[in-house]
């Protein structure tokens, strides 16, 4: 699953107090995985299974099943302590848009990612309608995992 992060890392990722530094972190991870690459949206801090925590244990068993069937799926989970730690002290209004703007949209942009499974209820989450979005305007694929993928939570 995380075969791709090493130490260093994750340690300079600890290190990191903007959001404009976790994009140079995660295209080292990028960079270093096989083509195709996808990643997992769905709701985190918005909607889906009502918290955080249980929302992060859906994603982790939507990466984990693409990983079994064979796809080389970008775990961006590491970056979450992080990013709540940077969006708790961010002092902008309504949602925290430098995560999105700062991290993954120099992501989606970058080339790499070629397709995007929306976890079933992504269109509650706002950061997954505005990565849905990004999808649609850079050609990336989307593909909608059916209610049933994720039935053994």
């Amino acid at each position: 699953m995380n075969k791709y992060w090493t130490k260093d890392i994750y340690d300079e990722l600890e290190k990191v107090n903007d959001f404009e530094h976790l994009f140079p972190i995660g295209l080292k991870v990028i960079k270093k995985m096989p083509q195709p690459i996808s990643m997992v949206s769905g709701p985190i801090s918005t909607g889906g299974k009502g918290s955080i925590e249980k929302n992060l244990k859906v994603f982790e068993r939507a990466i984990d099943l693409l990983s079994e069937k064979g796809h080389n799926v970008f775990h961006q989970l590491p970056f979450q302590g992080v990013m709540i730690r940077l969006g708790t002290s961010w002092k902008g209004q309504g949602y925290c848009m430098p995560l999105l703007t700062e991290f993954y949209q120099p992501v989606f942009e970058s080339g790499y990612i070629k397709t995007v499974h929306f976890i079933p209820g992504w269109e509650k989450s706002f950061g997954a309608k505005w990565e849905h979005e990004q999808c649609g305007r850079l050609g990336i694929e989307r593909i909608y995992l059916p209610e049933d993928f994720l039935s053994c939570l």
